[in-house]
């Protein structure tokens, strides 16, 4: 008969030196002490020989814990389970357990929505619009309207071409202008995606050499051409630019220093005081208030004697820079500006029943369109430049009307060897411009 082994208690085991020893109390309960880790195992064998099956750490598992958990692990061997490949299969199905958290946050993570983010935040902190401070909120609200309803909060992984198709087709032919920033946007956020590794498909959805060119062919026959501003007749100018000069307000002079000027809005609206040289009669429009970001391409305006004049007439106000700012102080709106030309158009319509209309432009519905600032400032300045009835066509240089408008120089190198600013052309040209625009004004 087995020799019975005796009961160690808590304050033996504690005093026990270094070594392995059999602390009774449950068959094969060992103690393993040592100067770094102590600890309790369970030795038992079966047919495979035998096991040292480890039940814990000393202190942390104290010996009537071990007594207690030797006595279990009888149990599963008793009823014929291998407690060592439990053990085994239950820290598979913890690791297991742990990675899919660990995808799942992950795939959290990638979300599209999550990555556009990380995208903007990365050009922002690398100084991609510094001279454009307006782009990164412009392209956040273009992707909530168009891109996170469908794919915002899904994983950047699972987007293919036929997910950016369905994107794109809604705005593909009636909002051509949108559809062409969205899949920019689109095609730059999975190529950053996919040199980070964010996106393990190499395979870039958004690239319209690829897959999603052919799926976008069927809309490409039938896509809506772009449209021009609606822009006032060329012999109605005199006219209407009395008219505009007939009213005292801050919208109404910053409309006409945009005809005098042919600029865009914004750069009128958001001029500020030291742009402009008066001695010199120049404007020289910042690249941040520039439609094309080059760097050093020429931003001069040569200011007639009309748009000088109007502008050494203007308040100057204490509490801003700007030159035509609103009654907050802050820079006007377009809106606002176009809003003070429907007015006219409204109180001409009135009158004589037709308003101030562009008569080669409808509207959806049908009606004539009513004239805007962009394209009376732009549109009618440079068809008046050509106008052959009045023998522009062949009275003015027509690439210095051309660099009137900022519009860069049209040749294979955009302009790197021709550097003529055309400097006396251009000033000639406006005077031209401003003198007929006043030519209806009460001396």
């Amino acid at each position: 008969m087995p020799k019975r082994v005796p009961e160690l208690t808590a304050l033996q085991l504690k005093n026990l030196k270094n070594g392995v020893h059999n602390v009774g109390g449950v068959k094969g309960l060992y103690f393993k002490k040592t100067d770094t880790q102590s600890r309790f195992f369970l030795r038992y064998s079966d047919e495979y020989g035998r096991h040292d099956f480890s039940l814990g750490c000393y202190p942390q598992l104290s010996l009537a814990q071990a007594r207690k958990k030797a006595f279990d692990t009888w149990q599963q061997i008793d009823s014929g389970k291998d407690p060592i490949r439990e053990r085994k299969e239950e820290r598979k199905n913890k690791q297991k357990a742990i990675e899919d958290q660990k995808q799942a946050e992950e795939s959290r993570e990638l979300t599209f929505s999550n990555v556009a983010k990380q995208w903007i935040e990365d050009r922002e902190s690398h100084g991609y619009w510094i001279n454009n401070i307006r782009e990164p909120k412009c392209t956040i609200q273009i992707l909530e309207r168009n891109v996170y309803p469908f794919i915002g909060q899904k994983n950047i992984e699972e987007i293919n071409p036929e997910i950016v198709r369905i994107i794109l087709e809604p705005i593909w032919q009636t909002k051509p202008s949108t559809a062409k920033k969205v899949k920019t946007y689109l095609r730059q956020i999975f190529q950053w995606a996919i040199a980070l590794k964010k996106r393990k498909d190499k395979e870039n959805p958004a690239q319209m050499d690829g897959t999603l060119g052919v799926l976008l062919e069927p809309l490409q026959k039938n896509k809506k051409e772009r449209q021009n501003y609606a822009s006032c007749p060329v012999e109605d100018i005199p006219k209407l630019m009395a008219e505009i000069h007939s009213y005292n307000s801050i919208s109404a002079r910053a409309c006409e220093f945009s005809i005098l000027t042919a600029t865009r809005s914004k750069a009128v609206r958001f001029a500020l005081w030291d742009e402009f040289e008066l001695e010199k009669g120049i404007w020289v429009i910042p690249i941040e208030h520039d439609k094309i970001k080059i760097p050093n391409r020429d931003r001069t305006i040569f200011l007639s004697k009309q748009a000088l004049n109007l502008l050494k007439n203007l308040p100057r106000f204490n509490n801003t820079e700007l030159v035509f700012p609103s009654n907050r102080g802050s820079h006007l709106s377009d809106c606002g500006i176009n809003m003070f030309l429907r007015g006219l158009h409204e109180k001409k319509l009135a009158e004589d029943g037709i308003g101030w209309i562009d008569p080669h432009k409808t509207e959806k519905t049908g009606g004539p369109c009513t004239i805007t600032v962009h394209g009376t400032a732009r549109a009618t300045f440079r068809t008046w430049a050509k106008d052959d009835e009045l023998g522009n066509n062949r009275k003015f240089d027509q690439e210095a009307v051309e660099l009137c408008l900022l519009h860069s120089k049209n040749d294979a190198y955009n302009g790197a060897y021709d550097r003529a600013k055309l400097e006396k052309e251009r000033r000639f040209i406006m005077d031209c411009w401003g003198k007929y625009c006043y030519s209806q004004l009460k001396k």
